[in-house]
């Protein structure tokens, strides 16, 4: 008896024990004070690895033992403790209090917001997805980030921006755009269309030398770093699939092109006035009333409409996420379309994957693989200045001109193999029948790759061994077919039709070597990393020409009859390597410190230059950390302040040091000529950047403020210094020059109201440029800027200035054109002074104030966010508008309704010069600022309307999370420019984006802005 009952404790002890070391599954929602669901809440098991996050809604699923301890922490809120019993289900609402610590990925280490004393703006997934789509990830930062301004280069489908942190740092094309890093990989900013917006977790913005610096070379415009999506560990795999669908169309614009009735009434006006080029046109020849007149009329057409269209834009994209004990796992594929808004042709398309996996190999191995791999495929109408652009031929064309030829029955014309006949309209061009005989299109195969491995050498020390690789492959196809328009006009009738190939093979690798010490106590942190890196750059391009097509169906350069002298291949290299070291510390989150070196050499240089030392350092202090500071209404008050050096190297040829000649044909062989003057003495461009900073969270961090300011000096610029006629030299690239930017940011964010039901979030940013100073030229003497219109640099002055004759209006006597001297004096075109009379009056193509705001509104499960951005200060030339109001010199071609608003009488204010002195204006037409224009604006980049699916309802379904929305982009613009304010590219044949010195300059028909509307849905189980 007794041992049977001996027996049965025996048995209900282990039983007991069974249970409580049994693992079951646990589930719940993870809230805030007011009930709102927390996406992203870490649920960890306390005093292990094992955790996981909650999703969108909150809600979250472990496995854990009864007995052990789950710990619930989340950003700005007190973490909270919960120890596992019987119940399955635990709900946790947590507190505001404590901050989290956020991340900031610098692509070298990892660094604790709360203890980061540099300036960096961090742009979370969750925020990318609430943006408006686009397929360039440069476009997503304009508004979202103080201090760094966003011009979108045009509106054609996959293209990028141009992006400037604290103003323009080189004078060099391409030398200040920022360096962009994915997952390790330096990334071109023409490829970043190649990037799935979908894939990214975190973009964090650089822009102060204490993180730049650790770049070297290369960071001398601020630093973009870009992190993709990997899966959490101990989690169960998670599919997630979003799709949107929506159509686009040109921007509103605040103008009105003539129909064909205003259009004969303005030639008769002009013929009335003498401008002889009306004489032959139908607004003379036709009288109104008259069969003739109405036939035009009957016929008549919106050219804009019929050579643009509603295009539509596509995204679908799944991805599966999770991961076990010891490995994560993140797997994505996509599928973008946008048609643009050209009728004819297709647009740009996209399909990308991706696969991320991490893995402890040993317990002192861990081994993490990205690979990403992007085909894309763009067309490429013309965009230049003539009317092969559909856009401007769209406003050249009169309105009373027909698409096709008709005959007297106003039937259509057929040739002799039943195809229509193309009118040529006043421009000798029949554009919508080029966009079918005279195709182009880029073909873009992309695969970024990046390979780590850490060793934990010991408690303290790690080793990690990386490779990073970029590699390009870009064809470029145009061809002229046999018989198509550009044939018929300037081909040879012996080798009918034209084809030209290009091809880029680009290859970019870094190896990376980082040694790291942490230490890290109660009171201290101490980081401290070495690097040693190599990165090699090889560039493979080929361009073919061929003519001599028999079919417009054959397109290869095997089928051509004779290949074109024009064919060349060309390769090129660069390669540098550095020696960095970097040190972060902290103490009790109180004192913050941060130094860097960094030492790079680069194959550009001179040999005995081709060093540079780069260094930083930073300070910051957390006075909320204080014992003594005691008040109940500030969360966080940091000060911090930084000073570093940058070098670069972007912006001129690979081999600009050194002497180079070419070979060219003469009479009886060949002969070499100099291509490039030597100069040994070529170094690093340098940059010095001072910042001071304040960071305040207030009211259970309900309300956040961010102030900065900069001072950025850039000296021994890299230039094409000129030389004098007689040397026989136009110029030689060398080290002069320096300039000068100075600002401002301020960004605020609020949560007005939170509580059970409502959420009402506002924020917003701006950039004070309050300096942008070209400080020294070489030898003093001022410089036309190359590849602009009328951009010049001089000393004292603002960068890309505007260098015009100041107009002074319409004479309100006599309908003249009036125009300031050099000396101030103001006179008609033939009376003006002698000499240079084109004057710099501080209007520059660079805005002095940019930045963004939002508003975010959530309602039991609804959402209503808006997002502006707007720009103040910066000046455009519009070429556009100079045609369009020209004055009668363009009579013969379209206007706008405002070329009507011409002097007609004595007293006549606000009106154009009278069309009498179209010619009185002579070269002054394009050298004056008659047509320069502010390009302030404020403009909706994105609205969208929202549900999200509460928990309840999804219970009994498959789904985890279930969102749908519309959304529309670019839906309101204020301003009181003519025509669309958003310039970047005035004309890409003209200066092409890499080219561009002075974004924004000009107007000049580039591809125009689109807007959309878009429905989605994202979905996830």
């Amino acid at each position: 008896m007794k041992k049977s009952y001996y027996l049965w404790l025996v048995l209900i002890f282990f039983n007991m024990t069974a249970v409580l070391a049994q693992e079951k599954t646990v589930t719940g929602t993870v809230t805030d004070d007011t009930g709102l669901p927390l996406p992203g809440a870490n649920i960890i098991i306390k005093q292990t690895n094992t955790g996981t996050q909650s999703d969108f809604d909150g809600n979250y699923t472990i496995s854990v033992a009864v007995g052990q301890t789950l710990s619930f922490s989340y950003v700005g809120f007190q973490n909270q403790e919960v120890k596992v019993g019987a119940a399955d289900k635990i709900d946790i609402s947590l507190k505001p209090g404590a901050l989290l610590e956020e991340v900031v990925v610098t692509g070298y280490s990892t660094r604790n917001k709360t203890v980061q004393s540099s300036a960096v703006v961090s742009i979370s997934a969750s925020e990318i997805s609430e943006l408006a789509p686009t397929t360039s990830v440069d476009n997503l930062l304009q508004g979202k980030a103080a201090g760094v301004q966003v011009t979108a280069a045009n509106g054609k489908p996959g293209q990028g921006a141009f992006v400037r942190i604290r103003g323009t740092g080189s004078l060099t094309a391409g030398g200040a755009s920022p360096l962009y890093i994915v997952d390790g990989a330096p990334i071109r900013e023409e490829e970043l269309g190649n990037i799935a917006t979908s894939d990214i977790e975190t973009i964090d913005i650089l822009k102060d030398a204490s993180m730049t610096a650790r770049y070297g070379s290369r960071g001398a415009n601020g630093v973009v770093v870009i992190t993709t999506k990997r899966g959490k560990r101990n989690n169960d795999a998670k599919v997630s699939f979003s799709s949107r669908y929506g159509v686009t169309s040109r921007v509103d614009l605040n103008y009105t092109m003539m129909d064909a009735q205003q259009k004969l009434q303005y030639e008769t006006e002009m013929y009335a006035l003498g401008v002889g080029g009306a004489a032959a046109l139908p607004g003379v020849t036709t009288l109104p009333g008259s069969p003739e007149r109405q036939r035009l009329l009957d016929n008549s057409l919106d050219w804009e409409e019929l050579v643009l269209k509603d295009g539509y834009v596509q995204n679908n994209s799944v991805s599966i996420s999770g991961g076990a004990e010891k490995m994560d796992y993140f797997f994505s594929v996509g599928h973008d379309k946008n048609t643009g808004i050209i009728d004819k042709i297709d647009g740009f398309e996209r399909l990308n994957a991706r696969l991320n996996l991490n893995f402890d190999a040993k317990d002192w191995l861990t081994v993490g693989v990205n690979v990403g791999f992007a085909r894309s495929t763009s067309d490429e109408p013309r965009d230049r200045n003539n009317s092969q652009n559909p856009f401007r031929h769209m406003l050249d064309v009169n309105p009373y001109e027909t698409e096709y030829i008709l005959d007297e029955d106003n039937n259509v014309v057929l040739d002799a193999n039943g195809s229509p006949v193309y009118n040529t309209t006043t421009t000798g061009y029949p554009v919508r029948r080029a966009l079918e005989t005279e195709p182009a299109f880029d073909v873009e195969n992309i695969t970024l790759a990046n390979v780590e491995a850490i060793i934990k050498l010991s408690k303290n020390f790690s080793y990690t061994f990386g490779m990073a690789v970029n590699h390009l492959n870009r064809h470029t196809e145009s061809y002229s077919k046999p018989g198509g328009v550009l044939d018929d006009l300037i081909g040879n009738a012996d080798f009918p039709g034209r084809k030209t190939d290009s091809n880029t093979q680009r290859l970019d690798m870094t190896a990376s070597n980082r040694l790291t010490y942490n230490l890290s106590t109660d009171s201290h942190n101490l980081n401290v990393l070495g690097l040693f890196e190599y990165n090699f750059n090889e560039i493979n391009f080929l361009y073919a020409v061929s003519r001599g097509f028999s079919t417009p169906l054959l397109t290869t350069q095997s089928n051509a009859g004779f290949v074109d002298p024009a064919t060349t291949t060309t390769r090129s290299r660069l390669t540098l390597v550095s020696y960095g070291a970097f040190a972060d510390y902290d103490f009790k989150e109180r004192y913050l410190a941060s130094a860097s070196i960094r030492r790079d050499g680069s194959s550009t240089f001179g040999d005995d230059v081709k060093y540079g030392t780069f260094y930083s350092g930073s300070i910051g202090w957390n006075v909320a950390k204080e014992n003594f500071f005691n008040v109940d209404s500030i969360d966080d008050l940091k000060l911090r302040a930084s000073y570093g050096t940058v070098g670069n190297r972007s912006g001129i040829g690979r081999y600009e040091s050194q002497g180079l000649v070419e070979f060219n044909p003469y009479p009886g062989g060949l002969g070499t000529v100099p291509s490039n003057f030597e100069n040994p003495e070529l170094q690093w461009e340098t940059t010095k950047t001072s910042n001071f900073g304040v960071e305040l969270s207030m009211f259970n961090r309900r309300l956040s403020f961010v102030a900065d300011y900069f001072v950025r000096n850039t000296t021994d610029l890299l230039f094409a210094i000129p030389k004098a006629d007689e040397s026989g030299v136009d110029s030689v690239t060398g080290n002069d020059s320096e300039i000068k930017n100075a600002g401002l940011e301020i960004a605020l964010q609020a949560d007005i109201v939170r509580n059970d039901n409502l959420k009402w979030t506002v924020g917003g940013n701006i950039l004070f440029l309050t300096e942008s100073e070209i400080v020294t030229l070489p030898d003093g003497l001022p410089v036309d800027a190359p590849n602009t219109f009328n951009i010049r640099w001089e000393e004292g002055a603002k960068i890309n200035e505007h260098y015009l004759i100041p107009y002074a209006g319409v004479d309100p006597n006599t309908g003249r054109p009036l125009f300031y001297g050099a000396d101030g004096g103001v006179y008609t075109a033939d009376q003006m002074p002698e000499g240079e009379n084109r004057q710099l009056q501080g209007k520059s193509t660079i805005a002095d104030k940019e930045g963004g705001f939002f508003n975010n509104i959530v309602y039991k499960g609804f959402g209503l966010r808006t997002d502006f951005v707007f720009k103040y200060g910066n000046w455009i030339n519009n070429y556009v508008k100079s045609n369009l109001v020209s004055d009668g010199l363009a009579v013969d071609a379209n206007q706008a309704v405002e070329a009507f608003n011409y002097w007609k009488e004595p007293g006549d204010t606000d009106v154009q010069p009278s069309p009498i002195y179209r010619n009185d204006a002579g070269e002054l037409a394009s050298e004056s600022d008659r047509f320069l224009e502010r390009g302030d604006y404020i403009r909706m980049r994105n609205a969208t309307l929202s549900y999200s699916f509460q928990k309840k309802t999804l219970e009994k379904s498959p789904f985890s999370n279930l969102r749908v929305y519309i959304q529309g982009q670019n839906l309101l613009t204020f301003t009181k420019f003519f025509g669309d304010p958003e310039v970047g590219l005035s004309s890409g044949e003209t200066i092409s984006f890499a080219d561009s010195v002075a974004p924004g300059e000009a107007t000049l028909y580039s591809y125009p802005n689109t807007k959309s509307i878009q429905v989605g849905v994202d979905v996830s189980f």
